[in-house]
């Protein structure tokens, strides 16, 4: 009988799988969810964990429900549909929401479920499934000290760095906006610049050696550019439509604090022209897709390397 509190998971997708498997890994109860499909499920009982039949079971049955689905609509989902968390829930219960949500559904969500006296905290993620796999995730958390404490020791069972707002519940949440639009907008720039490389007649790895040897070189730019100088979409494994969300979210909390967004704009449009070709599943490296067919270009990595 483990003295750890049992936890568990809705979403157990690209981060949520890795997520869960470093719980189980580290003596947690773990108790999952199918969704879609049933590989991540059927790998992780055989980790250890067990299955759930619905949201409603799980939340009977455990003290911690940790949510990493796509954004604020399946977090509400989630939580209300018939057979959903709601229906389940009992007093004590904590949700920890992991998810890309919107602060403004995140801050409503937790006075709501405060007064059913259930807790509501939001530590969104940063980096990739390859990192959560490996339990080195960055996590954002919002709310009360204590709380943080809490929930420390589970939270870095997939995060390696855990990183107190300071704020209230749903400061996470916006500071993960905050930290996406650095990523989705430096991919939009990337993509122009290794669009101009092709206008100039020079390949695109001359333009990743340039960076390499300056001070704007870090991880993100060579997993994108993995893509155009190497022929890999998956070394970022973040859909467009997922960047096309999370930068509408950005733009609404803008528009809430009358913030000026010359940069977030323009990724916007970006990913709404991405979409709009029919991009909205390539991940993130393929943005530069998006730029070279607007410049005329033969789309994809370079085929001469």
């Amino acid at each position: 009988m483990s003295d750890k509190p049992a936890v568990g998971f809705i979403g157990v997708g690209l981060m949520g799988k890795g997520m869960a498997k470093n719980a189980v890994e580290n003596g947690y109860p773990v108790t999952v969810v199918a969704h879609r499909k049933r590989e991540a499920v059927d790998d992780l009982i055989q980790r250890g964990a067990t299955e759930a039949t619905s949201a409603k079971e799980l939340a009977a049955t455990v003290d911690v429900i940790v949510l990493c689905v796509t954004g604020a609509p399946q977090v509400e989902e989630a939580l209300r549909k018939p057979d959903g968390i709601l229906a389940g829930a009992r007093k004590g219960l904590t949700i920890i929401d992991c998810s890309t949500s919107e602060p403004d559904v995140t801050e409503r969500l937790q006075k709501e479920l405060a007064e059913r006296g259930i807790t509501f905290i939001d530590a969104p993620l940063s980096r990739t499934p390859a990192h959560a796999w490996d339990g080195e995730l960055t996590t954002f958390v919002g709310g009360p000290d204590e709380l943080v404490k809490k929930w420390h020791p589970l939270l870095s069972t997939w995060a390696s760095v855990i990183l107190p707002t300071g704020g209230p519940v749903g400061s996470a949440h916006a500071l993960k906006l905050v930290n996406n639009l650095m990523s989705i907008g430096y991919a939009a720039l990337w993509s122009e610049c290794y669009a101009m490389m092709g206008k100039i007649a020079l390949k695109p790895q001359v333009l990743r050696e340039l960076i390499e040897n300056t001070g704007m070189n870090c991880g993100n730019f060579q997993n994108f550019s993995k893509y155009i100088c190497d022929g890999d979409p998956n070394a970022h494994q973040f859909s467009l439509s997922n960047c096309l969300k999370d930068m509408t979210y950005y733009n609404r909390l803008a528009s809430k604090h009358n913030t000026a967004t010359l940069m977030s704009a323009g990724a916007l449009e970006t990913l709404k022209l991405g979409i709009n070709m029919g991009f909205g599943e390539r991940n993130i490296p393929e943005t530069v897709d998006i730029v070279q067919r607007l410049n005329g270009q033969q789309e994809g990595p370079a085929t001469d390397n």
